[in-house]
């Protein structure tokens, strides 16, 4: 008796130490993801073009509107309802957008210390693996705003590797689902995230893993798919229960590919391959991130493959550690080739190859033993100077990148928004109901002011790309607002770029003095709708207020 109630004492200690541990990885991590973010708070950045529109299409369902009709955008759906579950709980302000996304980073963290932990039965290696994901994922280079759909695919990401690796080690339906369901997910925040579902297969063929030969195998792949299907199912029931399927199909994916295809017109060549790959990359700033670590990655793929080379495997845990390597090779990539697939190389659109990036740098220094007292020193120095190498590549550009980001504001965390003023300006001189359109490509206007579109055109993208639908989407826009009047109109021309022209004509023909493309759909009815009832009043910031009568 007193021996049992010794081994059980011994088990509910070690029981405790375990959650006193996981605590302990879970307040370490939030703190460290918490200060990696003050970069990025709305007192500290301005909010870009991206966040607002996507912050306005949450808005917008947070009031009971639906994507694709009352609100316009070419991405899936995924990133509008997460914006509006964070205004709903945190509510509407820039603030919930910087909360949201920095609880998302801190569970993905958390997720991939549990996978590593799993894999290489090392503390140490998992916190390797999740520094390296939060410094990379935090970095001023790929993340200069925050609300990027591409961070907030990265859980159902890693959610994928942490599912398929059960798979691999027990094959049981759940996971096989939770696996599909990962992707599924992924793919309805951004569609360039599939990489990790592409070469799933083709890794356990390369690996030949024993579920390759299994009776059971097409029954697995079937269930696989039904978790990448009940995702994309559930949501196009919900869109075509609203009656915009066929709208959201046409602006998740036919849209963005005629407009990608007409920003890059006589840039780089329009298709996916190893050249516009590497004319993408070397015109983006992903280098600067991926170059330092790129060692790592090489002798990570090169480690896969020799413990795929190295068949038998000794036990079904090595041939899933085994197939996991090479599946996370292959994967990253295929996320470098989609990330490259718009030809345009913006940063955050490699936040998309971290996940399997992060996975290839674990790997490489999983084989890198232990610094212990009788090992030689040469040996000692080598790695230690390989660490301090790391950490230098990992962290260095992240955290001078943010401290210099934090300087130039006087290190302002707590102090008031940015990018307000154009906002409290309209707050200021309309009625909660009246509508506002903001012309040009800066829906944070909308957003901030909490002022609707008399359009779901709300910015203007949609309506200039030639050849395209744009012809119907102006006049459309035209007999919004005719419909919605407008109260004022807040032209963003001269400041938001090269693609979406003035309203006014003197001003039209300074921006393509300037540079100003000439290659878009016709825009009269627009310009002829602000020469009837608008009148110029104001300029804020290079953007000129227009007040509308009837």
């Amino acid at each position: 008796m007193i021996h049992q109630a010794n081994n059980l004492r011994i088990k509910q200690t070690r029981t405790a130490l375990t959650w006193l541990t996981q605590l302990d990885v879970g307040l370490i991590l939030l703190i460290l993801v918490v200060l990696t973010s003050l970069q990025l708070a709305p007192s500290v950045i301005d909010q870009g073009r991206d966040s607002g529109i996507f912050a306005y299409v949450g808005q917008v369902i947070r009031d009971g509107g639906v994507p694709y009709r009352d609100a316009w955008d070419n991405k899936p759906p995924g990133v509008y309802y997460i914006n509006a579950f964070a205004f709903a709980v945190f509510g509407t302000n820039r603030w919930a957008l910087w909360f949201i996304e920095t609880i998302t980073v801190f569970l993905t963290g958390l997720l991939l210390f549990s996978l590593l932990s799993q894999v290489y039965k090392r503390r140490f290696i998992a916190w390797v693996g999740t520094l390296s994901f939060v410094f990379l994922t935090r970095h001023p280079a790929l993340v200069p705003d925050t609300n990027f759909t591409e961070v907030y695919a990265l859980l159902p990401q890693v959610m994928a590797f942490f599912a398929g690796y059960l798979f691999l080690r027990q094959q049981r339906g759940v996971w096989a689902f939770m696996l599909g369901l990962s992707v599924g997910l992924a793919f309805l925040i951004k569609q360039t995230t599939v990489g990790v579902a592409l070469m799933f297969i083709p890794a356990i063929i390369v690996s030949r893993h024993s579920v390759v030969y299994q009776r059971l195998r097409w029954r697995w792949l079937g269930i696989i798919a039904c978790g990448g299907l009940s995702a994309l199912g559930a949501v196009s029931l919900y869109l075509l229960k609203e009656g915009v399927l066929l709208d959201a199909i046409n602006a998740t994916f036919i849209s963005p590919v005629a407009f990608h295809k007409w920003v890059s017109r006589g840039l780089v060549q329009n298709n996916v391959s190893v050249w516009s790959t590497y004319q993408a990359l070397s015109g983006s700033v992903a280098p600067i991130v991926i170059g330092p670590v790129t060692p790592f990655l090489m002798a990570g793929a090169v480690i896969a493959a020799r413990r795929v080379a190295a068949r038998p495997y000794s036990d079904d845990e090595a041939a899933a550690n085994a197939t996991l390597m090479i599946w996370t090779a292959l994967t990253f990539v295929a996320d470098l080739i989609l990330a490259n697939s718009t030809t345009r190389g913006h940063g955050h659109y490699y936040v998309t190859i971290l996940p399997a990036m992060v996975l290839l740098i674990s790997l490489a220094v999983s084989v890198v033993p232990p610094v212990q007292r009788q090992s030689r020193f040469r040996t000692r120095i080598a790695t230690r100077l390989m660490y301090m190498y790391l950490i230098y590549a990992l962290a260095g550009g992240a955290v001078a990148g943010a401290l210099v980001r934090l300087w130039l504001v006087d290190w302002n965390v707590r102090g008031p928004l940015r990018n307000e003023s154009l906002s409290v300006y309209v707050t200021d001189h309309t009625n909660p109901e009246d509508k506002v359109l903001v012309w040009g490509a800066t829906s944070s206007i909308n957003f901030q002011s909490e002022r609707l579109s008399p359009t779901q055109y709300h910015y203007g993208y949609p309506l200039i790309v030639p050849d395209y639908t744009a012809e119907d989407y102006v006049w459309e826009t035209v007999n919004d607002l005719e419909t919605n009047q407008p109260e004022l109109i807040v032209d963003g021309g001269m400041v938001d770029g090269n693609r979406v022209p003035p309203l006014d004509p003197v001003r039209r023909q300074q921006w393509w003095n300037a540079g100003g493309r000439r290659d878009i759909a016709n825009l009269e009815p627009v310009y002829q709708f602000v020469a009837d009832h608008c009148t110029y009043v104001d300029e804020i910031e290079g953007r000129v207020i227009y007040e509308c009568e009837y």
